[in-house]
């Protein structure tokens, strides 16, 4: 399985990218456990919001991040092994502003709260 990596975060300061530390276009994941076809992917979650980016570097407690524009807003979205990382993965980024939405398994912080309700109606999530 190849997903592509690389961009910036947004300034929730649950992340940190580096603009002089190079990222790589493409990581190959293993066969493990971690990377199994069942597992939430954000890339599928993006494609299904219709929101335009790319899977990013991951960020504290989530396995998989991405960044994406919908709607004119940025979207910070990211999936985690469970509902308390995600919750804490919420708690922390609440701290930094921009409208939080949650789902099973995933949560998105997005620049505008008109993002939020569309990501929210996309995914069948939850606007906080």
């Amino acid at each position: 399985m190849v997903i592509a990596v690389g961009g910036s975060l947004m300034g929730c300061g649950i992340g940190a990218d580096d603009p002089g530390t190079p990222t790589a276009d493409v990581v190959e994941t293993s066969s493990s456990p971690e990377a199994s076809p069942e597992r939430l992917r954000v890339a599928a979650l993006m494609d299904r919001a219709g929101c335009d980016g790319s899977v990013i570097g991951t960020q504290l407690y989530s396995y998989e991040t991405g960044r994406c524009d919908l709607g004119g807003s940025t979207v910070t979205i990211a999936v985690f092994e469970s509902e308390q990382q995600r919750d804490e993965w919420v708690r922390v980024g609440g701290e930094f502003g921009g409208t939080v939405v949650v789902g099973g398994g995933w949560a998105a912080f997005a620049e505008h709260p008109e993002a939020a309700d569309a990501l929210a109606g996309s995914l069948s999530g939850a606007v906080r």
